[in-house]
């Protein structure tokens, strides 16, 4: 707590740090690998478990996550009245005390570490526990009971919601662990809520399926360059022979744009895998290059030619199929690592994703995903990029937050709480899948992101659609060449909708007060809530509460409200302020 002094409270530093952390996109793995500091070093300063001891270790975090230097000001006038508070009369720990040198002020004792998934607690009070005593020892008793109920409480809480995590588990309306949760326990309420976090612009990606360097003429947030003409095959068709002209020309376009690229680094080059396996491509192996030097070399070249102007690298597109790779986990995990490395010394501000693991609404690609996340390469990656599409290419775009909890609970399992999630859309078989009608295109495409918001409590950080600029799949959102379809203008108009917003809740059903298949996320803007309602399939009437005064509809209307008015809404989503 503040003093008499007026000290600010630890968990302003606390903030502050997280606050940097979550604007720069990097996990905790990520930042650990920059500053030198050990993960759960840096998740205690960033939760206030723990106040560094030095400002030095403050300054690390700060600049690896883009700090100005007024941040830094800051941040040194906070950590200087934090510290100052420290009570003269408490037990001096030396070095060998704590688990970090430079971690030396406890904040709060036993304090569950928390995050949006909200799992996880009994590894936050282990990890509260060494600096234990450092608190006062008139407190200890009364803390060490906390820490022993909260505990308990923790290990009953993951011991019933531990489970089989297949695919099959949960699809369509059955999103989470709100609806059946605990035994059949019901409750009321959202499935999940946090402290408002801001939805990035980024959040909101298209993958481009063109070399021609046209961008979307409606509004997105970020654009992921694959089946664009920029595989490793087409830009190094002869070993040390580069064609940078269509990547150049989609950088530069994108740049026109302030759109951020997510550049995918995948295809072998013929001459580079001479006995190596065909891929999807005609320029392009599956195999991995047969001297990794020259994957070395290729990244070295592009992530230098492209320093602070592509801001983020895929490391290879769907490594589940093998018509994309056909290498060893292994020797993909070795790829990840040294790419990761060579990107980090050539762009040091650039992000890492590793590679898109597909079919995973099956036993089969789950598997691969854990063996690749057992091999420690996630530790050089600052995301985790996956397919996730609902079971079939034209299957509503909700079943993905079941995906999305199934694969959260793989990748928990395997100690990888932290790292997001980017979506970077389906499986092969969309190339397959009959075209959606007008009015299920429509709704699909937004809520492609709005499922994917839903998410947010499984990590889910960005969303890449696909595609832009094809014709040849289920959903056109715009052509090269022409005009938005209705599909992409209200993509655009959703992404209109939530231009400065921050997620604070998402739920469905009964629990939320609505019927069976309609969800609800609650947002907010300059301090003022509002929701977006939709529903997988059929209307919803309910009524207005108090407070609610327009209603938004995606084709731009807008509708006044009062208490008590009634709301009609359905698959369309509908803005409630």
């Amino acid at each position: 707590m503040s003093s008499d002094r007026g000290t600010p409270e630890p968990s302003e530093l606390a903030e502050l740090l997280e606050g940097l952390k979550q604007r720069s996109g990097r996990s905790y793995t990520a930042l650990a690998h920059r500053t030198g500091l050990s993960r759960s070093t840096l998740h205690r300063y960033c939760q206030g478990t723990t106040v560094p001891g030095s400002f030095g270790a403050v300054e690390r975090v700060a600049r690896v996550c883009g700090a100005s230097p007024a941040e830094l000001d800051r941040l040194y006038r906070v950590w200087s009245r934090t510290t100052a508070e420290e009570d003269p009369d408490d037990d001096k720990e030396g070095p060998d005390d704590v688990t970090d040198k430079e971690s030396v002020t406890v904040v709060a004792a036993g304090r569950r570490e928390s995050g949006a998934s909200g799992t996880g607690a009994g590894a936050g009070i282990r990890k509260a526990w060494p600096p234990l005593r450092r608190v006062p020892s008139s407190l200890r008793a009364v803390a060490l009971l906390f820490v022993l109920v909260v505990a308990s409480v923790a290990s009953v809480s993951l011991r019933s919601d531990s489970g089989d995590s297949g695919g099959g588990r949960n699809s369509g309306s059955d999103t989470g662990r709100g609806s059946g949760a605990f035994a059949g326990q019901q409750f009321h309420g959202p499935l999940w809520s946090v402290t408002p976090r801001r939805v990035p612009p980024e959040f909101f990606g298209l993958t481009m399926n063109t070399d021609s360097g046209e961008m979307p003429a409606f509004r997105t947030g970020a654009v992921r360059l694959w089946e664009s003409g920029t595989r490793w095959g087409t830009i190094e068709p002869r070993r040390h022979h580069y064609d940078w002209s269509v990547l150049e020309r989609s950088v530069r376009s994108a740049e026109r744009h302030r759109l951020p690229v997510l550049f995918t680094l995948s295809g072998t080059p013929l001459w580079a895998a001479p006995d190596g396996r065909k891929s999807a491509y005609g320029d392009s192996l599956a195999s991995p290059p047969a001297d990794l030097a020259d994957w070395d070399r290729f990244v070295k070249e592009v992530a230098t030619r492209y320093r602070g102007r592509i801001e983020s690298y895929e490391l290879w597109d769907y490594p589940s199929h093998p018509l994309h790779y056909a290498g060893s986990i292994a020797v993909l995990a070795e790829m990840v690592e040294r790419a990761a490395a060579i990107i980090h010394r050539a762009d040091p501000g650039a992000l890492v994703a590793c590679p898109s693991f597909g079919e995973l609404w099956e036993e089969r690609g789950r598997e691969l995903l854990r063996q690749f996340a057992r091999s420690g390469a996630y530790e050089s990656c600052d995301a985790a990029a996956l397919k996730m599409p609902p079971h079939r290419a034209d299957s509503p775009p909700e079943e993905t937050i079941a995906l999305a909890r199934n694969v959260h609970d793989v990748l928990f399992k395997e100690g990888l709480r932290e790292i997001q999630v980017w979506n970077t859309g389906p499986d092969r078989s969309v190339a397959v899948t009959p075209p959606l009608d007008a009015r299920r295109a429509r709704d699909y495409a937004v809520r492609f992101y709005l499922a994917g918001l839903y998410s947010w409590h499984y990590g889910i950080r960005r969303m890449y659609f696909y595609s832009w600029g094809s014709t040849g799949v289920p959903l056109v959102v715009q052509p090269v060449g022409g005009r938005p379809t209705e599909a992409g203008l209200r993509m655009g108009r959703l992404r209109q909708w939530l231009d400065g917003a921050r997620i604070a809740a998402c739920g469905q059903g009964a629990q939320m007060g609505l019927p069976e298949g309609a969800y609800t996320c609650r947002f907010e803007r300059g301090g003022k809530p509002f929701f977006v309602r939709w529903t997988t399939k059929g209307r919803a009437d309910v009524p207005a509460n108090e407070g609610e005064y327009r209603l938004r509809h995606m084709d731009g209307r807008t509708v006044p409200l009062r208490a008590g008015d009634r709301i009609s809404f359905g698959e369309e989503p509908v803005l409630i302020e």
